[in-house]
């Protein structure tokens, strides 16, 4: 890549994909493309399963979750149907650990994030670790909240529980 182009990082299981998630995607590639040289480049570290089972809050929830193949097959197919409105490009990596890139990589530019405040300080201490590690502090970008016909947010446990669809639509 060339040194003028942005690159713009976000992770997540992604599954199901709903409209918060693209919310983030789309925050991602607004993040990486810009006028000037360079294109942009998106990416976005996918939870491994292990991970995954070792970041719920109920570990039961993540056989819930379906494979690593069919969520980055999900995911690279959402991908492809936005990535034609943005002048970045994109690749999906396995993330192994809750850092990931992140953590290490210089020429990473930007931090999606949601606005949840555990996703939030998760990304203050990122930033931290980096400056620590004689890096320079990641950008924070952090899309709104995408709310539900109830007025809640809408999240992949409630859609997975039954509650609405993928689009914020409250099920009987």
């Amino acid at each position: 890549m060339e040194q003028s182009e942005r690159t713009a990082l976000l992770g997540g299981t992604f599954t199901p994909i709903h409209n918060g998630h693209r919310a983030l995607l789309h925050k991602a590639f607004q993040t990486a493309s810009h006028d000037g040289g360079g294109d942009g480049h998106v990416i976005v570290g996918l939870t491994s399963t292990p991970l995954a089972t070792q970041t719920r809050s109920d570990p039961t929830h993540a056989n819930m979750l379906g494979s690593f193949e069919e969520r980055r097959e999900n995911l690279d197919a959402e991908l492809d149907r936005m990535d034609d409105a943005y002048t970045a490009s994109y690749e999906i990596i396995q993330l192994e650990d809750t850092r990931g890139p992140a953590a290490t990589r210089e020429e990473i530019d930007a931090l999606v994030v949601s606005p949840e405040a555990k996703a939030q300080r998760r990304a203050y201490e990122l930033n931290q670790q980096r400056v620590d590690a004689g890096l320079g502090p990641l950008e924070i970008h952090t899309p709104p909240f995408v709310v539900a016909e109830d007025g809640s947010r809408i999240s992949s446990t409630r859609i997975r529980n039954g509650e609405m669809d993928i689009h914020g639509r409250i099920l009987e």
